[in-house]
């Protein structure tokens, strides 16, 4: 009668055993978190050479001894004999302790600097999703002015024009800047902005012209913003190494499908319980599925937004804001790190320490740069102007073929139909940024790369067959709704795959030195933000040829 105890005994010691070894390794991480901290606080106080007192060539070689390794996902046999080699032997450093303390601070520290640029690649994006992320609220300010169905496209023509223009300041003047001063300035900006935006959503009243006048002065501010950020952190990540710059293009895929998660969860709590509505613009349906009443209907009219809609945006904004807070804060944490300091010290003239590289513009020619990488900035301008000449100007307006049947389900209907399009979008182009980090996928052939830039151009007819209703209903030629999803599937991954494997081939480009990679990935990014340009433009055209109307009404 008591044979079921013996079971219970050997689960009870195995749960006991598992406790033990779950509260060792968290002593055994908060101990590494104490070392880390201590090391990037009080470094004397632990032994450690401070990064300030190394010169250049010192500083390399500690990041090439204690953190190349680890950087490139290995040890070496040097960390597993537990010996350090010519420098350890001399007494001066070592690489690991007998444990392998030394060896997980180092771990820690590498990862911790990974994840703080993944977040300044979210960060760089909040601007841009600031502007369009939230058309709805944006729309219910604007109504019954001139601009409520055009105020996207002049939004997005305003940003991505100004972006180019800034970036393009960004990339000439980068020489002599303070990357440092760059990032942080830019953070600040951001939030400051989205301060206002949050005191806006508390206002009843504001007149719609006057909302409009700030809506184009953001996005210029906004797109100076992300402009300086990107240049500084893209440029900051070229000193690390390609795994850091991917961590970046992780991060803007990452924010992009949250963002999209959190629109469609919002319109999905929103339009539940309502009725089918017909299809209409996306930006309209946006605004237009947080109608419930006729009360509601009288206040857009009177261009004063709903409490719904009001509500859903300040939390929007609240959250962009602490978003923004926490990267800056990341930011602060990741200048106290050795492994940063060291990276610094090793890349930066001696006397400008954190402000000047030492390929200034007097020794590195932004222009001859730019030739040996144009083959591949010419296939960055490629995908995204490809990307932007129908997202979402044409994607947005595809509605499901079921549409106003009578047995419409409830995904199907367009407010909710058209952000879970954007989901897609999302979850795709972020599963094409981060396929790189598989080595077998991480390829380099430029001339294959460039060939499925242009390939790409083939989903622009693709979605004019869709249901899309810029040309007026009744003209899909692909009537399935799954059919449609898969394309936007393939188009999303392909966006954020090649674009990825782009960036990480001006890394490897055999025709840069060394110290041209960071000019040349500065060189890149400024092809893309000219293809989200190019593409803005092209959206115009496409949606005209599309609807044979004027497309900036």
């Amino acid at each position: 009668m008591f044979a079921p105890a013996a079971p219970l005994a050997r689960a009870v010691s195995k749960a006991r055993t598992a406790a033990s070894q779950t509260a060792s390794e968290i002593q055994d991480d908060i101990h590494v978190a104490e070392r880390l901290y201590a090391q990037a606080t009080h470094p004397e106080d632990e032994g450690q050479e401070v990064p300030e007192e190394l010169d250049a060539d010192e500083a390399e070689e500690v990041i090439e001894d204690e953190y190349r390794p680890l950087m490139d996902g290995e040890e070496g046999e040097e960390g597993r004999d537990g010996e350090a080699g010519g420098k350890a032997a001399k007494g001066k450093r070592k690489r690991w302790d007998e444990e392998g303390g030394e060896t997980k601070v180092r771990k820690f520290e590498v990862w911790l600097a990974q994840l703080i640029f993944f977040i300044l690649g979210a960060c760089i994006l909040l601007s841009w999703n600031t502007e369009i992320v939230a058309g709805a609220y944006f729309g219910a300010r604007l109504v019954g002015s001139p601009f409520q169905t055009s105020f996207a496209s002049f939004v997005a023509l305003t940003f991505t024009t100004g972006n180019l223009a800034f970036l393009a300041h960004a990339n000439a003047t980068q020489g002599g800047a303070n990357l440092s001063r760059r990032i942080q300035s830019s953070i600040v900006t951001l939030i400051l902005i989205l301060v206002i935006f949050i005191v806006s959503t508390q206002v009843k009243e504001i007149p719609a012209n006057l909302f409009f006048a700030y809506l184009i002065v953001s996005a210029v501010i906004l797109a100076a913003s992300a402009s300086y950020l990107q240049n500084a952190v893209v440029a900051l990540s070229a000193s690390f190494g390609p795994r850091f710059l991917n961590q970046i293009l992780s991060g803007q895929g990452a924010i992009a499908f949250a963002v999209a998660g959190i629109q469609f969860a919002a319109a999905y709590g929103a339009v539940k319980n309502q009725k089918p509505e017909s299809p209409s613009s996306a930006f309209r349906l946006q605004a237009d599925y947080a109608l419930s009443d006729p009360q509601l209907v009288a206040d857009l009219a009177a261009a004063v937004p709903p409490p719904a809609v009001r509500q859903t945006a300040f939390t929007f904004f609240l959250t962009v804001g602490i978003f923004a807070a926490v990267s800056l804060v990341s930011y602060w944490v990741l200048l106290r790190l050795p492994l940063y300091r060291l990276v610094i010290r090793a890349s930066f003239d001696e006397d400008a320490a954190t402000t000047k590289p030492k390929q200034a513009a007097s020794s590195t020619s932004l222009h001859v740069v730019e030739r040996k990488v144009r083959h591949l900035g010419i296939a960055m301008l490629l995908i995204f102007a490809v990307t932007l000449a129908v997202f979402p100007s044409i994607t947005a307006t595809i509605v499901s073929v079921k549409t106003g049947e009578p047995d419409v389900k409830l995904f199907q209907r367009p407010e909710l139909f058209v952000p879970l399009g954007f989901a897609v979008f999302a979850a795709g182009d972020w599963l094409g940024r981060v396929m790189p980090q598989w080595e077998k996928l991480a390829w380099t052939n430029w001339k294959i790369l460039m060939g499925i830039s242009v390939a790409r151009l083939i989903f622009v007819p693709l979605f004019l067959m869709c249901n899309q209703t810029a040309g007026g209903a009744g003209r899909a030629i692909i009537r399935s709704d799954v059919a449609f999803f898969l394309i936007m599937f393939a188009f999303a991954v392909s966006n954020g795959y090649i674009s990825t494997l782009i960036m990480l081939a001006s890394v490897v480009e055999p025709s840069l030195e060394q110290e041209e990679i960071e000019v040349a990935a500065t060189c890149l990014a400024f092809y893309l933000t000219a293809g989200l340009s190019a593409g803005s433009f092209l959206s115009f055209a496409v949606r005209a040829a599309t609807c044979r109307c004027n497309p900036f009404v």
